[in-house]
């Protein structure tokens, strides 16, 4: 092979590199920002209480439960990176309420810990700290960082 050609070869694959490196770096980068992000959340716990992690960043959907003013709340997202955290409750929550992300921070989830994150028997209390990429078009979706309700 040339020189020319073996230049030519290397422009093409350095936007490759940098992608690949990007997507690398960039997802848990993301991630530590939102931690970040969700630990200024701190002073939304009751007294003799504390948040915690792993944090759980995940998604959620939100639909009206009909004729009452509940909603079904279904999460889907890991924690510590591999153990399946998703869970689906019921609580009440108006959804046509909800306007914007900060109507969604300060929830808690009772009992909903999945076993291995914080605990292996699992079923801590959660609570969303910090809520990104919010719809409601009549279902509401959003992005969650969900942190542990733990006593002091």
């Amino acid at each position: 092979m040339r020189d020319d050609d073996l230049k030519r070869r290397d422009q093409y694959c350095a936007p490759a590199r940098l992608h690949a490196w990007l997507s690398r770096v960039m997802q848990p980068a993301l991630a530590v920002v939102l931690l970040l992000l969700s630990l200024a959340a701190e002073g939304q716990v009751g007294p003799g209480e504390r948040l915690s992690g792993p944090a759980l960043v995940g998604s959620v959907s939100i639909v009206q439960v009909p004729d009452t003013s509940n909603a079904t709340f279904v999460f889907a997202g890991p924690c510590k990176g591999n153990i399946d955290a998703s869970f689906s409750i019921i609580l009440p929550f108006t959804v046509a309420n909800a306007t914007r992300a900060a109507d969604l921070e300060g929830i808690r989830f009772p009992r909903m810990g999945a076993p291995g994150c914080l605990s292996q028997q699992g079923g801590e209390d959660l609570m969303v700290v910090t809520a990104t990429r919010f719809t409601n078009p009549g279902i509401v979706s959003a992005e969650l960082v969900i942190l542990y309700v733990v006593p002091q």
